[in-house]
């Protein structure tokens, strides 16, 4: 066993980086460029593992507007008609602390060129999650 071990060491160690992980590099593989307006009347989208968030932009104006926020999964909440100020794409969502998303601490920016929403989660968990746009079907969210 010991022989086959020194064979296999040296294959071992030349393996590639990514197949062992690199600790030191992080790449943000999350793609969010333009300068286009947020569309109003249309429904993001997006999970990671067993959470699944919506987000319907009920009316919008340039600069603030109404959203509908929903979060199912291992945390769920509801949260309809919560205002949102648009700054440069970066979403400020104003009043959802009563609808119970207060279990989240979040961000939100909008990405014209990609036609998506990033949420990025600081709280349950450290993640980000892309939210793709979509038809709104009737009851949504």
């Amino acid at each position: 066993m010991v022989p086959v071990l020194f064979v296999l060491l040296p294959f071992l160690a030349a393996a590639s980086p990514g197949l062992r992980g690199d600790g030191n590099a992080y790449v943000d593989s999350v793609q969010c460029t333009g300068g286009g307006a947020l569309p109003e009347d249309v429904c993001f989208s997006g999970s990671i593992l067993t959470q699944t968030f919506d987000i319907q932009v009920i009316s919008y104006d340039g600069k603030t507007g109404t959203v509908n926020l929903k979060a199912d999964g291992s945390v769920s909440a509801q949260c309809d008609g919560a205002e949102f100020e648009n700054q440069e794409n970066a979403i400020t969502i104003e009043n959802d602390q009563g609808c119970g998303l207060s279990n989240y601490d979040y961000t939100v920016r909008y990405c014209p060129d990609q036609d998506t929403l990033i949420v990025n989660l600081v709280k349950p968990y450290n993640v980000r999650v892309v939210l793709n746009s979509k038809s709104c079907s009737a009851g949504e969210v």
